[in-house]
């Protein structure tokens, strides 16, 4: 085909390094970074290291990281002084998203929280870069935060040897390159690394059951992909099924005779089944309680899912499912959500797969570079192409090649147009317009062209994308594979083959050439792009043709062919996008046209305008009276940088639907009042000089998001209250926000306030009664408030709590309030309360019915009434509760406590209903964050109960949590036996040293941050003669006649708490 190619796509291909490190070289590379290296050599991983200096990052080093299977990041005291290191570190965490590269952190000397709430070295350094280069470091801020949250480790001086640290971390560089291959394809390229990614998905040592789904464009080679890995792990299950071409088979001979054939593989049944809901019971039965690993090969419709693998409790626990499809729909659909999306071939790899299938034959000059190209990364094309022309002789291979870039090979086409058949007429439209126009095009472009032409693009879209016609990148842009394009391009061309006037679109430019010369335009044509024409023939072209296409949907001008208005545009016309256009106005007649957006100075009858578009115009800088396009739906203006001013005229758009103005740093004015019944979205967020908010002149019934963060915003009117849609109402960082008009407690659905950091926040009470209390209408929504950093008095903590007294969630963290109102019992909806840093409050005397969790967290003053109140027996009796504060010593209640490394007992019958107590201690000499997660051991089986939790203290903390709260989503009855007694040990446990509880001297060092554990068990829920607090050997003893232990044994553990 003769269009323009692009470069062959960039993916994460063979790996060269195993290990990447990036560090501060002036901080370590003479020290820790360079043993590191050392240890990581010594062990045979291949590891990149720079040895280069400077300020400028080489591009060896952006490569080197695509490259990596890992990266270890060691975040000392410098590293954020380095552009080369952030820049680096931005890289790596897009690859960790994008690539799946497996990443470490290494905090060396440095506190994690540092890093990632960007305090201390690291806020003064990334402030003198802000200085010069702001929107750069916004995104080192956010890689900062991701790398931080990972699991790492932590190397504090003076609290282990160096040495047995990176110890510890090489380990776990080899345990995460150990997984290799046991079965290879007679093509296997690119096999390896693949496989790796899967492998990872797949997390084999978890014991839950877990689904995943390969997806891609049919022969990218996900049948391939999922046998290698069928072969390579398939040695660690009960049984074993690879079930082949779903659907084929499906069709051919029925649902129920695959779920008979899962049978026979994977327990050697032969069950007939007379139809696919008795196989669903069968399957159930019989797999349950069996580590199986089963592949779906080319699933294409839901209801083959629901009748193979209905639910992950169809199989025992450590089974694995694994299902190859071209249709994402389909996965998203049943619930699956962990996908990997095969890639392309990279260029080496296309190379090696050629060479593998003509091995015998020569390689003239550029012939296999042809076929890369042309190919795409597409191994079933390469495939294809390779064994075509190995039939050849090398003469004919020009003229093969040649043929190839004409039209698609009929064998490979067949393949390709599968998914494009299967598609309604609306949507093969959309596929060819796409294909043919807008490949490498912004979605959001795209979406809009679409739309004015009467298409349901989203949905249109959503569906090519799901059979993997077409994809979006992560900047979000429009892709199609080549070969896919030449499909779509045959398609057209075969609608006329030797006349292009007759096509229904034209993109080559000797076809719009033919038809603009000979003035033949017809009703067929509905698209046409004028771009690369050759200059000799453009001067004497005339506009006429223009006037009979009069099916005409879209005309993109990408080239200065005109020099005046075109007089003779068809009424159809949707879409004129004119780059260089030759005037500041249209045709007289063009406004009666449905057209997309065009930029004028001004707006005059044009009422079949309908969006607007001046994002990231640096040039406007007002907004005009809008009052001649009354029928506008959508304006834009984000990051309109120059922009201070919006005329009032837009405020009363009646039709308008979307009016964003995110990032309007210069923004003052805005309307002074809103009559915008049709308002769907609302966003001034970032417009930091805005300090008014207009009347609201009507009911807005389905505005459901208000953003308007990082604003100047000084109160909201009272006639806020119309906007009855509104849902969520973001406020944060409104440091100038005095308060909210008293009209927010009648809004019918507000279910969530975020206005954290609003210096000063209040509510204000229109409705008093000067001879009463105040009386004011009381919001009837189960709302989320977040009021943390808003510096709370009590008066206002008292009216939020009366007005909004049915909420659910309450974050009023680091406020100024001393006492916890006690009209706080009347939220009887309230489960969460969060009051972290709240350091003047004193007192808590009520407590919610049905509150859950409380975190007092530094909570410094409370007395020590309102602490026996969050300790009390009463309140935690009936379970599910969670509590953090202040405090040095287990509650007396308690049964049972320990100073050790953990807490243990034995329990038999059933897992136990427990309340777990941990007090953490503060020393001098360690620092006060910790990174912690609960870890519980059943007869020597470990579990990982909780993700990490960031522990910031300034004195000895007390913590209280049900422990059936962090089970409940782990099946512990694999590990805890029903007859007979079970040894359970509980810790908590360090998250930056993956290794503590194998350590001993480490486990030192984690007893100096967890100074007590304890126990209480729920009676309701669980006998005492079933639970055990001894020695294994004490309990052997007991264990012939354990009628005589009663509770008389546990004030001895009570004392051992004092």
């Amino acid at each position: 085909m003769e269009q323009q190619r692009a470069m062959f796509p960039s993916s994460k291909g063979v790996c060269t390094y195993d290990v990447f490190l990036s560090f501060r070289g002036e901080d370590t590379r003479y020290g820790f970074t360079g043993n590191l290296y050392h240890a990581l050599h010594q062990k045979r991983i291949k590891t990149f290291i720079d040895d280069e200096i400077g300020e400028q990052i080489s591009p060896t080093i952006f490569k080197a990281i695509d490259e990596s299977r890992m990266a270890i990041i060691v975040f000392s005291k410098n590293y954020a002084s380095s552009k080369w290191c952030l820049q680096e570190l931005a890289k790596i965490m897009g690859c960790f998203k994008d690539k799946e590269l497996v990443v470490f952190p290494v905090f060396y000397n440095v506190d994690p929280s540092e890093v990632r709430n960007q305090t201390g070295s690291y806020g003064q350094q990334l402030a003198k870069h802000e200085e010069k280069m702001k929107e750069e470091v916004q995104g080192w801020r956010f890689a900062l935060r991701e790398a931080a949250n990972l699991a790492g480790w932590c190397f504090i001086d003076g609290c282990e040897y160096e040495y047995e640290f990176i110890k510890r971390i090489t380990d776990t560089v080899c345990s995460t390159s150990k997984q290799i291959l046991s079965h290879v394809d007679d093509y296997a390229v690119g096999l390896e690394s693949r496989v790796f990614k899967i492998l990872n998905r797949l997390q084999m040592p978890d014991p839950k059951v877990i689904v995943i789904g390969i997806c891609g464009v049919g022969g990218i080679g996900k049948t391939t992909l999922a046998r290698a890995v069928y072969d390579s792990i398939g040695q660690q299950f009960e049984g074993l099924c690879f079930l082949n071409d779903v659907r084929e088979n499906s069709t051919k001979y029925g649902l129920a005779y695959l779920q008979q054939v899962i049978l026979s593989d994977t327990v050697g049944e032969n069950i007939k089944l007379h139809n696919e809901n008795e196989g669903i019971s069968v399957l159930i039965r019989k797999l349950q309680d069996k580590r199986i690993l089963l592949i779906l090969d080319d699933v294409d419709k839901l209801d083959q899912l629901k009748s193979l693998a209905g639910t992950p409790n169809w199989f025992g626990w450590g089974s694995r499912i694994i299902v190859t499809t071209k249709h994402k729909g389909i996965l998203a659909a049943h619930g699956v959500g962990n996908i990997y999306d095969v890639p392309r071939f990279e260029y080496h790899e296309a190379l090696q797969l050629l060479s593998s299938i003509a091995s015998k034959r020569p390689n003239p000059d550029g012939v296999w570079d042809r076929v890369i190209s042309y190919s795409r990364g597409l191994p079933l094309v390469l495939k294809v192409i390779g064994s075509d022309l190995l039939e050849k002789s090398t003469e004919e291979w020009e003229l093969s090649l040649d043929r190839y870039e004409q039209v698609c090979n009929e064998e490979t086409q067949s393949i390709l147009e599968v998914s494009y058949n299967s598609l309604n007429e609306h949507e093969k439209r959309i596929f060819i317009d796409i294909a043919c126009f807008f490949t490498g095009e912004p979605f959001s472009y795209v979406k809009e062209i679409l739309s004015a032409c009467g298409f349901y693009t989203k949905y249109g879209i959503d569906r090519l994308k799901d059979r993997s016609l077409i994809s979006i990148t992560p900047s979000g842009n429009l892709m199609v594979h080549d070969h896919i394009i030449d499909m779509a391009m045959n398609i057209v061309q075969q609608e006329s083959p030797m006349n292009p006037c007759k096509r229904s679109r034209l993109w080559l430019p000797k076809d719009v050439l033919q038809v603009l010369d000979e003035n033949a335009g017809n009703g067929n044509i509905e698209v046409m792009i004028l771009d690369n024409l050759p200059q000799e023939n453009v001067e004497k072209l005339s506009d006429k043709a223009f006037k009979d296409m009069k099916s005409l949907r879209i005309l993109i001008i990408k080239d200065a062919i005109y020099s005046e208005v075109l007089q003779h545009l068809p009424n159809s016309l949707r879409v004129l996008d004119w780059s260089g256009y030759p005037s500041c106005c249209l045709p007289p007649d063009f406004v009666k046209l449905p057209s997309n957006c065009l930029i004028f100075n001004k707006f005059k009858d044009m009422k079949s305008l309908i969006s607007i578009d001046f994002t990231d115009c640096m040039f406007i800088r007002e907004v005009p009276d809008m009052s001649g396009v009354p029928n506008l739906r959508t304006l834009y203006l984000d990051n309109c940088i120059n922009v201070t001013k919006i005329h009032d005229s837009v405020g009363f758009l009646d039709k308008l639907q979307e009016l964003t103005a995110t990032g309007c740093a210069n923004l003052t004015t805005i309307p002074v009042a809103f009559n915008l019944p049709s308002l769907r979205v609302l966003s001034f967020s970032e417009c930091s000089k805005l300090a008014r908010f207009p009347e609201i002149l009507c009911k807005i019934e389905n505005l459901r998001h208000v953003n308007l963060w990082q604003t100047a915003i000084e109160e909201l009117p009272i006639s806020f209250g119309n906007v009855t849609g509104l849902e969520v109402l973001t406020l944060m960082d409104c440091t100038r926000l005095d308060k909210l008009p008293g009209s927010i407690f009648t809004l019918p659905r507000l279910q969530e306030i975020q206005a954290d950091s609003c210096k000063g926040f209040g509510i204000s009470i229109e409705c008093e009664d000067n001879n009463g209390p105040l009386e004011f209408t009381v919001s009837p929504n189960k709302i989320h408030l977040y009021l943390s950093s808003c510096k709370l008095t009590d008066e206002h903590l008292f009216i939020c709590l009366s007005g909004f007294a049915n909420m659910v969630h309450l974050d009023i963290s680091c406020s100024n309030f001393t006492v916890l109102p006690p009209c706080i019992k009347e939220c009887i909806h309230l489960n969460t309360l969060l009051l972290t840093n709240c350091n003047q409050l004193q007192e808590i005397s009520v407590i919610p019915p049905k509150l859950r969790e409380i975190d007092a967290l530094n909570c410094t003053s409370l007395t020590s009434q309102s602490q026996s109140v969050l300790l009390s027996q009463e309140f935690h009796e009936t379970g599910e509760k969670t509590v953090m504060l202040p405090g040095s010593s287990i509650p007396e209640w308690f049964d049972h406590c320990s100073s050790e490394r953990s807490i243990s007992f034995y329990a038999r019958k059933r897992f136990p209903s427990i309340c777990v107590s941990v007090v953490f201690g503060v020393l001098e000499n360690l620092p006060h964050h910790f990174l912690v997660r609960f870890c519980l051991i059943i007869n020597g089986h470990k579990t990982i109960l909780s993700p990490c939790s960031s522990l910031s203290i300034v004195k000895e903390h007390v913590w209280l949590f049900d422990l059936r709260a962090l089970i409940k989503n782990h099946n512990l009855r694999i590990y805890f036996k029903q007859h007979g007694w079970n040894h359970v040990e509980v810790s908590c446990e360090d998250c930056e040293d993956e290794h503590l509880m194998a350590q001993a001297v480490h486990g030192l060092r984690r007893m100096t941050i967890v100074k007590w554990y304890g126990i209480h068990v729920y009676r309701q829920e669980t006998r005492m003669e079933n639970i055990l607090f001894t020695s294994a050997k004490t309990l052997q003893e007991k264990n012939t006649n354990f009628e005589r232990f009663n509770e008389d044994n546990y004030p001895l553990s009570k004392r051992q708490c004092k």
